[in-house]
């Protein structure tokens, strides 16, 4: 009886974990699809990478031409919206966008993480993006149209 218990444990846990793997995998292909669906031109394809989820908030990194930039992105009944872009993304600006200050840290770290196995011209490129453009909520477009980044992509 005890090895039944034991694995039924283990089986438990790793569906759990498979589960936990599997949902996060679908976030990260729903933010890309996300961001393509808004900005992906034939001529203009925009690459999108890396994706950090924690919770219902994460950033994205984005390609496209000879521009890039980096997006914080929440996750609402309506899906996955961007809140922002920016070139460098801060704590203050995950905590301006509502992230919890748990969260933002372990959103940096994790982004730290996922560009170390970027080239350095692909992180070059996201830092490339000036200033910070906050984003309408309704159309993923950038709230003010008088920013010249609203062309980036």
């Amino acid at each position: 009886m005890r090895i039944t218990r034991k694995y039924l444990g283990a089986a438990l846990f790793v569906a759990t974990l498979f589960s936990a793997n599997m949902a996060l995998a679908d976030d990260t292909s729903d933010i890309i699809h996300s961001l393509k669906a808004t900005w992906d031109k034939a001529d203009n394809p925009l690459a999108v990478k890396p994706v950090v989820i924690v919770e219902q908030y994460a950033i994205a990194g984005w390609q496209q031409g000879g521009r890039g930039g980096r997006a914080i992105l929440q996750k609402s009944s309506h899906g996955w919206q961007a809140q922002l872009c920016a070139g460098e993304i801060t704590t203050h600006l995950l905590l301006q966008a509502g992230v919890p200050a748990n969260h933002a840290k372990r959103l940096l770290t994790d982004l730290n993480v996922a560009e170390k196995a970027m080239t350095s011209k692909e992180v070059a490129q996201m830092s490339s993006f000036e200033g910070v453009i906050k984003m309408d909520q309704h159309s993923h477009h950038p709230a003010s149209s008088s920013s010249e980044h609203a062309s980036h992509h």
